[in-house]
């Protein structure tokens, strides 16, 4: 895995993450549950598993070398 690769596996699931939050945080309404929510809880929650995913398969790799 390439330093290219490797910054690529972390900066872009940061970068949906972070998106999602503040995405979240602008929205209004909390009482009554409406399709964006839903929409940017399933982002954030995709983004935080790809990124843990490319966490655990990072360290994975580098302690084989």
């Amino acid at each position: 895995m390439t330093s290219r690769d490797t910054y690529r596996a972390f900066v872009i699931p940061v970068f949906v993450i972070i998106l999602a939050c503040l995405n979240y945080t602008r929205l209004t309404g909390t009482e009554n549950i409406r399709a964006i929510h839903s929409v940017t809880l399933i982002t954030l929650g995709m983004g935080l598993g790809i990124l843990l995913m490319n966490v655990i398969t990072y360290f994975r790799n580098k302690s084989k070398m």
